[in-house]
């Protein structure tokens, strides 16, 4: 086996596995009731994503809070510090993955062009 082909099947096997390995850790899955699976997922995934850390109430000590013009009401909403969720989409992982696959098929496609080009 060439190296370019070796290189085009294991890009072919890391796009498909990254989606599949991360599919436990999505969040903001809402499934469809009476609509099949796949639909579901194709559906909702603009909503999931894989969080890294979540929404987390700060003590208020530790962060300084911004004084701004609001009224008391939005006042006390606004001094309760939380550090922001961080958290990756994931059609971007999704379409990591297809570009990898493509990019592997395409890996072996050219492999295949020097193997011809190198025997006439």
């Amino acid at each position: 086996m060439r190296k370019c082909k070796k290189i085009g099947v294991i890009l072919i096997l890391i796009g498909l596995c990254l989606p599949t390995v991360t599919l436990p850790f999505i969040s903001e899955f809402y499934p469809l009731p009476n609509v099949c699976l796949t639909s579901n997922f194709f559906r909702n995934m603009g909503n999931m994503e894989i969080v890294l850390r979540p929404k987390q109430r700060t003590n208020s000590k530790d962060s300084p809070t911004i004084p701004s013009v609001l009224s008391p009401t939005e006042k006390k909403l606004e001094e309760i510090p939380y550090k922001p969720k961080i958290a990756i989409p994931y059609r971007y992982i999704f379409a990591l993955g297809t570009i990898l696959v493509f990019t592997g098929i395409g890996a072996i496609v050219l492999s295949r062009d020097e193997k011809r080009v190198g025997n006439q």
